[in-house]
Formats: structure tokens, sequence, C-alpha cells
């Protein structure tokens, strides 16, 4: 789901998973954030892969550099640590699904570390999570 919103910004993307039709959506939900001093905290790093198997190539790049050819499959070790430390003074968050492929097991540390960090805040917080 983040690489409609780099998409949406002119960022490259590379063969990323990006919803077309939902551009303009990413676009407006960009501004609004903006409009209303929100924060809409995306990713810094992701993990990239050269193609979607578990045997795949796979690097950490900055998420606003994924080369063609290559595609996002989870956050990276910056991002979780972000995600992890605004933990700590949210009060609202809209989660919508995994942060990575969670079915291979070396694209799922994102999903499986954010998810159990959330889990230990859930009462803290107002949490929307929807998949």
């Amino acid at each position: 789901m983040i690489f409609i919103f780099y998409k949406a910004q002119g960022i490259s993307v590379g063969s990323s998973l990006v919803e077309k039709d939902k551009l303009e959506l990413a676009t407006s939900l960009i501004a609004k954030a903006k409009a209303k001093g929100v924060s809409l905290l995306l990713p810094i790093d992701v993990i990239i892969a050269d193609k979607f198997a578990l045997d795949a190539n796979n690097k950490i790049v900055p998420a606003s550099s994924i080369p063609d050819g290559w595609m996002g499959l989870d956050i990276g070790p910056d991002s979780i640590k972000t995600f992890n430390d605004a933990l700590d003074t949210t009060q609202t968050i809209i989660w919508n699904g995994p942060m990575g492929v969670f079915e291979f097991d070396k694209f799922a540390v994102g999903t499986e570390v954010s998810s159990w960090h959330s889990f230990l805040y859930i009462n803290m917080f107002t949490t929307y999570i929807g998949s």
C-alpha cells in the first residue's frame, strides 16, 4: 500500500504493487494530512527483491530509490525503528494490512515486529485496522 503514496508523489517504485486506480485518492489523502498538520508516516527504507519469490535476491534501499525491475516486499530496519518510536507519542493509528509479504519469512520481519509492538500498545490509543 505504501507504494501508491510514493507513486502519487512522483517517486519511482520500480515494479512494486500499485493500485493505479487509487492514485487520485492517495494524492488527496496526502494533501488532507498536510492541510490538517497530521503526520502521514511512510517507510523510509524498504527491502526490495528482483522477483516475487522465496528465493529472490533482495537488498535494503531508501524507499525513494527502488530501481526498475525491483519491487518492495517489506519495510526496512530504519522504518521499523521509526514506526516503533512513533508509537510512543501516537494517539491514533490507521493500519491497513501487513508491512511486508509475511508469507515469505525473509519479507515478514516488518510485519512481525510492528504487529507485536502495536499489540503491546493497543490500549493506549485509538486504532483502526483494516486488511
